[in-house]
């Protein structure tokens, strides 16, 4: 007996277009989206197949800026919902995986541990309400001005776009999101940046 084909091998380009433009819409909440540019990036990089559990986006940015605030987002990633289950990490692959990236500077792979480390979101992205969830990457650089000082702050963080209507759900992402920020401060004269303190939960 055939073993029935993975739901997502019979995706076509429709199907991918509709879950992708319903995505696309929760980056509101980050920034105003060109979601001409975000949906083309989507619909070129095509479902991940059955047995991948994730697959790359074509490059895409968009800058926003407002004030003294400046905010720039990709999308880097296509998780396939439903392979996140096996995704988990743990035991020997756990250790492996933290001794690898222990030294990482790449902060995709970082956020890649990160939610593959959490169990509850898995679970989350397991059951949600379409074949796959996209992740991107935010970075937001922001002036702070106290008198005549100023200082240039970096913050980064990952954005989950996963097809969930659960209010609950919704606030664990937002939270995992915050969670897993990294902070910079830019150091006076040169183009580098130092670790600095997480920003105030809002």
């Amino acid at each position: 007996m055939k073993k029935p084909k993975s739901y997502i091998k019979t995706l076509d380009r429709i199907k991918v277009s509709n879950l992708a433009g319903r995505l696309i819409r929760d980056i509101e909440r980050i920034i105003p989206p060109d979601t001409a540019q975000f949906h083309e990036a989507v619909i070129i990089a095509g479902s991940p197949e059955a047995t991948q559990s994730l697959h790359y986006l074509p490059f895409n940015r968009q800058v926003h800026a407002e004030g003294d605030v400046t905010t720039t987002l990709s999308l880097v990633v296509l998780f396939n919902n439903l392979r996140m289950e096996r995704f988990f990490l743990s035991g020997f692959r756990e250790r492996i995986s933290r001794l690898v990236f222990k030294f990482s500077f790449n902060v995709m792979d970082r956020f890649i541990r990160a939610i593959r480390l959490d169990h509850r979101l898995l679970r989350i992205m397991a059951t949600a309400d379409g074949e796959f969830s996209i992740m991107g990457i935010v970075q937001r650089d922001e002036i702070q001005r106290k008198r005549f000082f100023k200082r240039r702050c970096r913050f980064l963080c990952p954005l989950l776009l996963i097809p969930i209507a659960d209010p609950a759900s919704q606030d664990y992402l937002i939270e995992f999101e915050r969670r897993q920020t990294i902070a910079k401060i830019k150091i006076p004269l040169v183009p580098v940046y130092r670790n600095g303190p997480p920003p105030a939960h809002e």
